[in-house]
């Protein structure tokens, strides 16, 4: 503003000395004179004026170009420099600036070669020699370096242009970060060369016998020669890109399966090196193949495509599946032979087996009935002599209790016999559940000990759709082993819920050996702590048979010397 105001006072300065020297020329002019001169001023003035705000705009939009024009230089998608003839930098834009990474304050002035990788400074002065000359800078590379010391490949070209004095020449240039580009040049160029490796690898894979595939990570085909187009019966373009486990194999060995395949990807541990599976080709006829394959992995070792080679071993199976048949069929009338022959052993041994334990049983069971009725018969017949009748009728329903007693190991073997045999059928109907468990506990009030008792809890509905007759005869065997096993109060258990019947029975007893447990419904079996105790041992493999009948289940608790726990759940007919 300073400079602008000394500028108008030197102006006046001189427009005043002028006048003065213009003064005694006036002397001489009238009044009209004056008037006219004085009219012919003012309009002087107002153009003078008018010519003032017309440059004055002039100037705003001079001002308001050179702004534009700094914005485009600055903020251009390349950088731009301006140098001289010794490579100093005379102006740069901020994108220049930003490539090297320096605030233009502190790179204005300086080489531009302080940038550069070392050896490329005397490249650019060359080049900077032969613009000068021809007026004109060809384009050309440089290796720069970013002030955080990286490098990057700069491209640049430029033309040779006088400085604003119109005095001296200067080297306008552009200049832009390829190190992209450069790098995608590169990947191009592998690309093109692999392109012919891979079509000369092609070549020789198309002469081999077997079939070569390459697939990525997906299982997709990669590649494929021409024996395997061939057992395909497709052209490669309609056989590259499918997945070869969904389109084209199928049944593989027992050795590995197509979901171990699939999981390479995950763990290239996992790839099965060896497999067999069938090749389904394009016309529906089926080759088994044979496979060899190998991963191939990346520098950093994920598994990046899988190698495989096929041989076509259909033939060579078939003569297998000959022999394997052959050999399974002598295989299998061997084994057919053994297995009779072992079950006929195995039966034998049962037959014995059970011989063994029902004579054993019966020579211990019926004993002691049998006794029984001789000794009473014995003592009826002296107290008869004697006449004393009074006695009499202890003996003879000692002799009732022994023959109800045999009366009921014989029910037993019955009772299994016709479970075994399938002859047990079930009549479902409906009854109140709760009437027949209290009428089965009166019933069994002569069994109980000395003062033990027959605890009962009842939960849910009374009427139930169930075998009567089989349920009532599961109550008695496990009433009854409960009150045989145990000096304590037993406690009976019935829930029906749901269409659902469960029934607990449990006593204080003797409890099951762990060891025993095992068998527990095994015919004939008793417990090593039960010998002593009166029973026959089919007991709870008659009652298995019962619930199993009704489509039930069975369960127990056991410890030795704390008593037992049988649960039973029935599935009602509705």
């Amino acid at each position: 503003m300073a400079a602008k105001n000394s500028i108008n006072d030197k102006l006046r300065r001189r427009a005043e000395t002028k006048v003065d020297k213009n003064l005694d020329l006036l002397k001489d002019v009238t009044l009209d004179n004056a008037k006219v001169l004085l009219h012919e001023l003012e309009v002087h003035q107002i153009e003078l004026e008018m010519q003032n705000e017309e440059l004055r705009e002039t100037q705003h939009r001079l001002e308001e170009v050179k702004d534009q024009y700094t914005d485009l230089f600055d903020f251009a998608p390349i950088g731009y420099l301006v140098l001289d003839k010794k490579g100093v930098i005379v102006n740069i834009n901020l994108t220049a600036c930003d490539l090297l990474g320096v605030e233009r304050a502190l790179i204005k002035g300086k080489p531009l070669s302080a940038y550069m990788e070392n050896g490329e400074s005397q490249k650019l002065f060359l080049k900077l020699q032969d613009a000068f000359k021809t007026g004109n800078l060809e384009h050309f590379e440089l290796e720069m370096r970013h002030k955080s010391n990286t490098f990057f490949t700069a491209s640049l070209q430029g033309i040779i242009t006088l400085d604003k004095n119109q005095s001296d020449y200067l080297c306008r240039i552009s200049f832009q970060d390829i190190t992209s580009t450069k790098e995608a040049e590169a990947i191009i160029l592998r690309h093109k060369i692999l392109k012919k490796e891979k079509e000369i690898i092609q070549q020789y894979l198309d002469l081999a016998p077997i079939i070569f595939l390459l697939l990525d990570t997906d299982n997709q085909v990669q590649m494929i020669n021409q024996k395997g187009c061939h057992l395909i019966g497709g052209k490669v373009q309609d056989i590259i890109g499918e997945n070869l486990f969904e389109v084209f194999l199928r049944d593989f060995d027992t050795n590995s399966t197509e979901e171990t395949f699939l999981n390479y990807k995950k763990d290239s541990t996992s790839i099965p090196s060896n497999f067999e599976s069938k090749l389904i080709n394009t016309v529906g006829k089926t080759q088994i193949i044979s496979w060899t394959n190998v991963g191939l992995l990346d520098d950093k070792g994920k598994l990046t495509s899988t190698l495989m080679a096929g041989e076509d071993i259909t033939e060579r199976k078939k003569i297998e599946n000959i022999k394997e048949q052959y050999t399974q069929d002598l295989e299998d009338i061997v084994e057919q032979r053994t297995l009779k022959l072992t079950e006929a052993l195995h039966n034998e041994k049962m037959v014995n087996e059970m011989k063994t334990a029902f004579v054993s049983m019966a020579s211990h069971e019926f004993r002691t009935p049998l006794t029984s009725v001789m000794s009473s018969a014995i003592l009826l017949n002296k107290y008869n002599n004697l006449q004393q009748y009074n006695k009499q009728p202890r003996h003879i329903n000692r002799i009732k209790s022994s023959v109800k007693q045999l009366t009921e190991i014989l029910e037993d073997f019955l009772s299994m016999d016709k479970l075994e045999r399938g002859i047990v059928k079930t009549n479902k109907d409906s009854f109140n559940l709760k009437i027949l468990t209290q009428e089965i506990l009166k019933e069994l009030e002569w069994s109980l000990k000395e003062k033990q008792l027959i605890h009962f809890e009842y939960k849910g509905d009374s009427m139930v759709v169930l075998d009567r007759k089989i349920l009532k005869n599961v109550f008695m065997n496990l009433i009854t082993n409960a009150i045989k096993y145990s000096d304590t109060d037993i406690l009976v258990t019935t829930t029906v819920k749901d269409n659902i019947v469960s029934i607990g029975f449990i006593d204080k007893g003797i409890g099951i050996p762990k060891e025993d447990q095992k068998h527990l419904f095994s015919k004939f079996f008793r417990a090593k702590n039960a010998a002593n105790i009166q029973g026959t041992g089919l007991g709870l493999s008659i009652v298995k048979h019962y619930v199993d009948l009704l489509n039930g289940e069975i369960s127990y608790e056991s410890k030795l010397g704390e008593g037992s726990k049988f649960y039973i759940s029935l599935p009602q007919k509705t």
